[in-house]
């Protein structure tokens, strides 16, 4: 999932008294225009420091990205376009997530990945790829680092319960599972380490293959989010049709998604969440909650409810802008809050599954 206009960002450039601020007019203004241009002429003129005209436009935008937009960042037609370039089909990557909190990089390894057998642990936090320091970087720069060709090496330098160490990795072509089936006695336990376009296959075949199954566990834990669409398609699976599921608000206005599809009607459903929980995990966790179709079990959430979308600009440099508000079925947002569960479990070996069992009593 990613994350427009121009002079939005002038209001942290300081403006003479007798030039009419550009926020009371339109962006396509000429008189917003001339602010723009006599401000960073006026700063080129008179700041301390040599600074170019684009470094000053960059500088306000990166600002207004960073005052106003969490999850907003600019990147540079450098970055942008490594961006894309190890989003070619021919890299490979370390199989895990990322996750950001305040210009800091938390990593979550999939299952079975080359991250998680060399060592990486979930919740460790990222100081550097190859070197380079990640702090306050953009997302889209970090991953870039991580990919890279097959076979070749990548090393991390993580922080884990305050030691510094670095974990090499070599690069494998990732396969894009999602869902991880674990069989139990009391209740069958699906483990959906993130959302892709797989995701609801994955879930539809599994849930067929158990279909005996009376009582699921969707383990949630550490799941990043990903596609967001994937995780509405999957909450239809479990609600009756028609309920809703997501409303998703934009500048163009307010659209509601309904479930349909749904093929799983067991007897009791559980949710395990933690603060690795976040975006499309928490659209689930949310609508199954919300309808009274499962009882979520953990932590409180990670309280991502937006959605980002890249804007490509002329010079190959592009925006990336929160563009979305995501609400529950009842019209909640849980941005920056989380998702409390109904029940707290800390993070202790086997208490989920004991008092997941305390439960079903």
């Amino acid at each position: 999932m990613i994350r427009c206009g121009l002079i939005i960002f002038l209001c942290i450039v300081w403006f003479p008294t007798h030039v009419r601020p550009a926020g009371t007019e339109h962006w396509t203004n000429d008189q917003a225009m001339l602010f723009f241009f006599e401000a960073v002429t006026q700063i080129k003129k008179h700041a301390l420091g040599a600074l170019e005209s684009g470094e000053i436009a960059q500088g306000a935008v990166q600002a207004w990205l960073k005052a106003y937009d969490p999850y907003g960042e600019y990147l540079s037609p450098e970055e942008y376009r490594a961006w894309k370039v190890a989003r070619n089909h021919r890299f490979s990557g370390v199989g895990m997530e990322l996750l950001i909190r305040e210009g800091r990089f938390f990593l979550i390894p999939r299952p079975f990945g080359p991250a998680q057998k060399a060592g990486i642990a979930e919740g460790d936090e990222l100081l550097a790829v190859d070197g380079a320091a990640v702090k306050n970087r953009p997302l889209f720069w970090v991953g870039s680092r991580i990919r890279g060709r097959k076979d070749t090496r990548v090393t991390l330098k993580i922080l884990r319960s305050g030691r510094a160490s670095e974990v090499s990795i070599f690069r494998q072509p990732m396969k894009d599972q999602s869902v991880w089936p674990v069989p139990s006695e009391e209740f069958l336990i699906l483990r959906i380490s993130h959302f892709s376009p797989h995701t609801l296959a994955e879930l539809k075949a599994t849930l067929k293959s158990y279909a005996s199954a009376s009582r699921l566990v969707l383990d949630l834990r550490n799941n990043p989010g990903g596609d967001l669409f994937a995780a509405v398609d999957a909450a239809g699976l479990f609600l009756a049709p028609g309920l809703p599921v997501l409303t998703i608000e934009t500048p163009r206005g307010k659209v509601t998604y309904k479930a349909k599809g749904q093929i799983w009607k067991g007897e009791k459903t559980y949710i395990w969440q933690n603060g690795f929980t976040a975006s499309a995990s928490e659209v689930l966790t949310r609508a199954l909650t919300a309808h009274g179709r499962a009882v979520n079990l953990g932590t409180k959430s990670f309280g991502k409810a937006m959605t980002q979308k890249v804007v490509e600009l002329s010079d190959g440099s592009a925006l990336v802008i929160s563009r979305g508000r995501l609400y529950g079925p009842h019209g909640r947002s849980w941005q920056d809050e989380g998702i409390r569960p109904k029940v707290m479990i800390q993070n202790l070996s086997g208490s989920w599954t004991k008092q997941t069992r305390q439960l079903l009593k």
